[in-house]
């Protein structure tokens, strides 16, 4: 073996090692994408949470003016017994636009809620879509090609190299040992230029 083809084996080994620190690079991408998706999950997650907070107060507050619509028909009632039919009539009037009021409050409490938990429920399952076509992605673009057909050629010239190196005589290792501790000292004149 001469010098110009073990640079050219050391170069092609190198372009091995790159290509193996690419295929690396790749996979902590893949990585930092599942725990960007893990984030949006959590994310995800505490906005239910604060949605549910916020549907608890809401559901408080509905609690608190049905309270005040059952006072205020307690009262009608005793104004009634005391006060004209006039006066009775109007508090009924307000006591119906009350739980009018109060009913279209419940219902539109009841759609923000129903909306809310369908659009977490979309964007929950777009984010799990996204994870999944990521890594089915990344699943086909490296399935089974961390080594390339050129590599693979190397890599086998590599082995038939290393069992030539194996079958040498004691007299060609000479040589060859030789060859190599007269190739450094070949290079440096050229450096030194």
């Amino acid at each position: 073996m001469n010098q110009a083809e073990l640079d050219l084996f050391n170069d092609k080994l190198d372009a091995h090692a790159r290509e193996v620190e690419r295929f690396h690079g790749e996979v902590a991408n893949v990585t930092r994408q599942i725990a960007n998706c893990d984030k949006l999950v959590r994310l995800a997650n505490a906005g239910l949470s604060q949605i549910d907070g916020k549907i608890a107060e809401a559901v408080r507050l509905n609690a608190e003016a049905r309270q005040i619509a059952d006072t205020a028909g307690a009262q009608a009632s005793a104004a009634a017994t005391a006060a004209t039919q006039a006066a009775v009539g109007e508090m009924v009037r307000e006591l119906g636009a009350a739980t009018e009021a109060a009913r279209k409050t419940g219902l539109a409490l009841n759609l923000l809620q129903f909306r809310t938990g369908a659009w977490i429920a979309i964007y929950t399952g777009l984010v799990l879509l996204c994870c999944l076509a990521t890594g089915c992605l990344t699943s086909w673009a490296l399935r089974g090609n961390a080594v390339t057909p050129e590599q693979a050629r190397y890599i086998a010239l590599g082995k038939a190299h290393e069992a030539l190196l194996a079958n040498a005589s004691d007299k060609e290792l000479k040589q060859l040992n030789a060859i190599r501790n007269r190739a450094p000292a070949a290079a440096k004149p050229a450096q030194d230029k």
